[in-house]
């Protein structure tokens, strides 16, 4: 049985020396969502075209952890699995090994990786690994709900320190976590600048993921641009996509005074309007008084000639 220590080796050997060959390990499917109550599961599989290459190892990662479990391998067509586990198939060159667990549990949860190696022990290339999810009970599977937070009120004022703005994208209520962010900028796709939580965040019985995306201040002030997060679940069957968007506050140049928030807008013209009142009240007041004043005057010279 091949040691972790070993695998650390393979590893670090591979992408030191040739970690293009892990483009020729081929490990499908990407991901896979089943049910506690199923007897049986669909194989993951495993291909190479690295030549001379006739094993096929298969390892477990946990969530949280860095550690892999060695699940057994496969040497030509011998199979050698560990205890609960079932590998059949080829390892040469453009087969197909697969790997199937027996008996599946809510300890299946795990990320599973096969490695392509040789039997004098050259480096493994690794594949890009199959994400696992067993369905927990009374769990429902939800897609999750996406909104964009614009940069903060304290990175738009101080302008002359911040070069660069953040925009926030939250994705919550999911279950469970298989999901993917992207970023577009006027429906261009970014990734300069992004960066993600991983593992997603429980919360409750659901999942919550927030991705960061950091522009230049030229970028957030230029009118009409569009920020967009995409995010893609995985609910077992298909794969679905949401996105939120928000556009750039319209300040071209950056040197103007701040806009105002929808808050202080608001304020600004409730007060305007108070004010606007408050004078028109005030005119009519003072007309009212004008007018008595003058109605009095009039009587009280009338009054005067009267006695005259």
């Amino acid at each position: 049985m091949l040691t972790i220590t070993f695998l650390a080796l393979t590893i670090s050997f591979t992408v030191v020396s040739g970690a293009s060959n892990s483009d020729k390990v081929h490990q499908t499917p990407p991901e896979m969502v089943v049910a506690i109550e199923s007897r049986a599961m669909a194989p993951l599989k495993c291909s190479h075209s690295i030549q001379d290459y006739n094993r096929i190892l298969w390892y477990k990662q946990k969530r949280n952890d860095k550690q892999l479990q060695f699940l057994g391998y496969i040497l030509l067509e011998d199979a050698k699995p560990e205890k609960g586990m079932a590998i059949s198939g080829s390892a040469e060159k453009d087969q197909i090994a697969m790997l199937t667990i027996q008996n599946i549990s809510m300890e299946s949860s795990a990320v599973y990786f096969c490695a392509a190696s040789i039997h004098n022990a050259e480096p493994a290339f690794f594949g890009k690994g199959t994400k696992l999810t067993v369905l927990e009970p009374l769990c429902n599977i939800s897609p999750p709900t996406v909104v964009v937070l614009p940069p903060s009120e304290k990175e738009c004022r101080d302008r002359k320190k911040q070069l660069k703005k953040t925009l926030v994208c939250v994705a919550s209520g999911f279950y469970p976590d298989h999901v993917g962010v992207s970023w577009t900028v006027n429906g261009q796709s970014v990734t300069k600048g992004v960066a993600s939580d991983h593992p997603a965040l429980r919360v409750g019985d659901k999942y919550q993921i927030t991705s960061r995306l950091r522009v230049e201040a030229r970028e957030w002030y230029t009118e009409g641009t569009i920020f967009t997060c995409n995010v893609s679940f995985f609910n077992g069957t298909d794969t679905f996509n949401t996105s939120a968007e928000v556009y750039g506050s319209g300040d071209v140049n950056g040197t103007q005074t701040d806009a105002m928030t929808r808050e202080e807008f608001v304020k600004v013209t409730q007060t305007a309007k108070l004010s606007y009142i408050v004078m028109i009240v005030k005119n009519i007041v003072y007309g009212v008084f004008v007018t008595i004043l003058a109605w009095k005057l009039g009587i009280g010279r009338s009054h005067a000639t009267a006695k005259k």
